[in-house]
């Protein structure tokens, strides 16, 4: 199967998560055991709609940290995930602990953890990259209930759709769509959404003010309900500066904050940078289009933008109570 084509913004997003689980393996390389659950796993190797250069899925990133996770659950709808398990196969056929688990994550995580209870000691990261809104709250509340209360909960990082739910709730039409309203009160566990919605319909709440309370509600929650001390969030970008998405990062492990917090100040100003390489090759594009020659091919580093200290970068703030609540 061809490799799925995908924007700079989703590279960056897997360089996060490599860099991130690259620590965390590190900080818990005494622990006998660790495990990885990565519950939209996807296509093991993708393609840069940029630059067509090969983009390697979760997935191959889980599996090749060193030192290395030693149980890694891949979860993946039908056909994908009988796909996705004949090539982890194929590129790695000695690697024991991989398994794949076909169907609706929320169903699957179950069964999954049942199988894993024996271990539930053991350090274990979370990649929650749903499309839209697809994961359920019960699912998440399971992730972080499964560790014993003695240990930190089970880390999680978490694709939250906000530039979705405007459109998927039809904010800006005559009314709103109570189905998928209906999705995003399973995601939440909560109806505490509706307000920001309703504003947001109204006027009351600009675009961006409402992205806020949509993140801010999901950090909330996270915390309030989960009971995680440590949650944020880091907004992606399309080429042309557009945000689509956030992803929120829930933890209870101080090594685990610190960690987080030092490559969301690094990738603030590499997501820019991304932006403007992207932006660049996108305007030499359309001029070789047009038959206008270009002197040379525009390179990352011939893009890059004044950086800024990663403390300055980012400062993450305490969530607050829901919108509503205030």
């Amino acid at each position: 199967m061809a490799a799925k084509k995908w924007g700079w913004w989703t590279r960056h997003k897997l360089q996060i998560l490599q860099d991130y689980l690259t620590e965390f393996v590190k900080a818990s390389k005494r622990a006998d055991e660790r495990i990885y659950l990565d519950l939209f796993a996807g296509w093991p190797e993708n393609q840069s709609r940029e630059t067509n250069e090969l983009i390697l899925g979760s997935a191959r990133r889980a599996i090749e940290v060193e030192p290395p996770f030693t149980r890694i659950g891949l979860f993946e709808l039908e056909p994908k995930a009988r796909r996705l398990e004949q090539a982890i196969r194929q590129a790695y056929p000695n690697r024991s602990g991989v398994k794949v688990f076909p169907g609706d994550c929320n169903t699957t995580v179950p069964a999954a953890l049942h199988q894993l209870q024996p271990i539930s000691w053991a350090p274990t990261f979370a990649f929650v990259d749903q499309f839209d809104s697809e994961i359920k709250w019960s699912t998440l509340q399971q992730i972080a209930s499964f560790r014993p209360a003695k240990y930190t909960k089970a880390e999680m990082w978490i694709l939250f759709a906000t530039g979705m739910y405007p459109r998927g709730l039809n904010l800006h039409g005559e009314g709103m769509n109570a189905r998928y309203g209906d999705t995003i009160t399973e995601m939440l566990g909560s109806e505490e959404w509706i307000p920001i919605a309703q504003d947001t319909r109204t006027g009351d709440l600009s675009p961006a003010e409402a992205r806020d309370e949509w993140v801010n509600l999901f950090r909330w929650r996270l915390e309030n309900d989960l009971g995680y001390q440590h949650t944020y969030g880091f907004t992606m970008k399309n080429t042309g500066g557009q945000e689509i998405y956030d992803m929120v990062f829930a933890t209870d492990h101080r090594a685990g904050n610190k960690i987080m917090s030092h490559l969301y100040g690094k990738a603030a100003g590499e997501h820019e940078d991304m932006r403007r390489h992207a932006l660049a090759l996108r305007r030499d594009e359309r001029a070789r289009d047009k038959g206008i020659a270009t002197l040379f091919d525009v390179g990352p580093r011939m893009v890059t933008g004044s950086r800024i200290a990663n403390s300055r970068i980012y400062q993450p703030e305490p969530a607050r109570p829901p919108y509503g609540a205030r």
